[in-house]
C-alpha cells in the first residue's frame, strides 16, 4: 500500500479534531493492513499526547528547535548614545532604555528578530542570533506506534517552520518506511501553521459542528484546502444539534457539492473518553460516536487507496 498523509484540520477550536485524529490512529494501529505515524502539529497548543500516552516513560526524546531569531544586546559595544531610543529603531517597541544602566534592554517577547536595531546602529551593538523556538518530543505510544509532536516556545513566532520540522523528523524515523499512513493533527485556523500543515499531503478531513462560528470557519477553511487543490472530505460533529444552522449546513453541501465523510451525532461518551485520556472508539466502542468514527475510518481508507 503506498503511504498516503492525511491531515485533520477544523477552522475553530473546540470542535473535536484532536478526539477524532486520536480515535483514527488507533483504529489503524488495531488494522493489521496499517502502520500509522501520529504528527501533532498543533504546535501552540498540543493535547493529541494526553490520549496517546508514551509505552515506556523513559523512551521519551525530545530535541530543541534553533528556529527563531531575537536581537542581542553587545554591551561592550554600547556607548549609551540613545539613539535607538530616540530614533525608534524598533518598529515593534521592543527596545527600552534602562536608566540604571544607561543601555538599551530588548524586550523578548516583543522582538521580531527583524534586523533593524542590528543595521541602524552606528557601533553595531546589536547581534541577531537564532534561540530556542520549542522543541519536539517523539515516542512510541501505548497503541505501538510513533507520536511526534512540537511545542512552540512562548514568545516565538516560528510555529509554521516547527510544523514543518516535525514533519521532517518524522521522515527520519526508522519507522517511517513501514508505515503507509501519516495522520497529522493539525491546528486550527488558517493561518502558516496550518499552511504548513497541509503541505504535501494526500488528503485533508475537515471537522465541523452546526454552529454559526464553526460554519463561517469550516467555508474558510475548504477555501485554504481547494487553493492548495487537494482532495478533502468533511466530517459533522454533533451533527444531530439542534441548531437552526442545520439547514444552511444542507443547502451548502447540496449547492457546492462537497463531500462528508461522516456524521457523528453528539454522544456523552465522547467527553467521558477525553476524561480518561482515552480515544472514544477504545473508551466505549459500542458507543454511536465510536460505531460513526469506525465507519469515517472505513470510507477514508476506501478513499486513501482503492479509488488511485
Amino acid at each position: 500500500m503506498k503511504r498516503k498523509i492525511v491531515a485533520v484540520i477544523s477552522g475553530k477550536g473546540g470542535v473535536g479534531k484532536t478526539s477524532l485524529t486520536a480515535s483514527l490512529s488507533t483504529l489503524g494501529s488495531n488494522d493489521s493492513n496499517i502502520n500509522p505515524i501520529v504528527l501533532d502539529c498543533d504546535v501552540d497548543a498540543p493535547n493529541l499526547a494526553l490520549i496517546l500516552t508514551p509505552k515506556r516513560k523513559e523512551q521519551i526524546h525530545s530535541e530543541d528547535v534553533f528556529a527563531t531569531l531575537k536581537a542581542n544586546l553587545i554591551e561592550e559595544r554600547c556607548i549609551q548614545c540613545k539613539e535607538c531610543i530616540d530614533n525608534h529603531f524598533c518598529e515593534f517597541n521592543a527596545l527600552r532604555w534602562l536608566e540604571d544602566n544607561q543601555i538599551p534592554e530588548i524586550d523578548y517577547l516583543a522582538c521580531e528578530g527583524c534586523g533593524a536595531c542590528k543595521v541602524l546602529c552606528p557601533e553595531h551593538a546589536f547581534e541577531i542570533k537564532s534561540v530556542k523556538s520549542g522543541e519536539i518530543i517523539s515516542y512510541e505510544t501505548i497503541f505501538r506506534f510513533p507520536l511526534i509532536y512540537g511545542k512552540t516556545r512562548l514568545g516565538s513566532t516560528t510555529s509554521g517552520k516547527l510544523v514543518a520540522d516535525v514533519k521532517q523528523f518524522a521522515q527520519n524515523l526508522r519507522e517511517f518506511q513501514a508505515s503507509n499512513i501519516i495522520l497529522i493533527d493539525g491546528p486550527p485556523g488558517i493561518g502558516c501553521p496550518v499552511i504548513s500543515a497541509i503541505s504535501g499531503v494526500d488528503y485533508v478531513i475537515t471537522i465541523t459542528e452546526p454552529t454559526p462560528s464553526a460554519l463561517h470557519d469550516l467555508i474558510r477553511t475548504i477555501e485554504l484546502v481547494e487553493q492548495f487543490n487537494i482532495d478533502f472530505g468533511i466530517v459533522i460533529n454533533k451533527a444531530d444539534l439542534e441548531s437552526p444552522f442545520q439547514e444552511k449546513f444542507k443547502h451548502l453541501i447540496e449547492e457546492t457539492g462537497y463531500n462528508i465523510l461522516g456524521k457523528i451525532k453528539f454522544d456523552l461518551s465522547i467527553p467521558e473518553a477525553m476524561s480518561y485520556a482515552k480515544p472514544v472508539v477504545n473508551y466505549a466502542p459500542n458507543s454511536s460516536a465510536s460505531i460513526s468514527i469506525m465507519e469515517i475510518y472505513d470510507r477514508l481508507k476506501n478513499i486513501l487507496w482503492n479509488h488511485q
